[in-house]
């Protein structure tokens, strides 16, 4: 048991030494304003740049994923595809400058709209540099 958690723990020190950014919150909450459609999410953020240089934006591609482990879709009705379960993902970009080192916490209204618990699955990063990188 010892050498499995010293194994996991050195993998993670190991992924995030590579890292350029560092969340430790991304998660659907509750945004129902004034009562108002209940199945409404909010995208809540936490992140830290664990990079050496200045970061101008943040961009994440993420899925919802249902209560059974399957991303939500929906059916696409009276387009060129009709008929056909389509699974769309959702995107939140984030404007900087972002500092090395620094934590920020950011949050966006009304990204998600399912009746049912959900979480946020993401699974593409990209960052572009102050300097023009990406």
């Amino acid at each position: 048991m010892k050498k499995l958690l010293t194994i996991l723990f050195l993998l993670n020190i190991s992924m995030l030494s590579y890292s350029q950014v560092s969340f430790s919150k991304f998660k659907f909450k509750k945004d129902s304003p004034f009562g108002c459609c209940p199945g409404r999410k909010m995208t809540d953020v936490k992140f830290k740049i664990t990079s050496d240089k200045a970061i101008k934006y943040v961009r994440v591609y993420y899925y919802g994923v249902n209560q059974v482990g399957d991303a939500v879709s929906s059916d696409i009705v009276g387009a060129v595809n009709a008929n056909v379960e389509h699974t769309k993902h959702r995107m939140i970009f984030f404007t900087g400058p972002f500092e090395t080192n620094k934590t920020y916490s950011r949050w966006a209204s009304g990204t998600f709209i399912y009746p049912l618990e959900v979480i946020a699955f993401p699974y593409l990063l990209e960052i572009l540099y102050m300097n023009g990188e990406e």
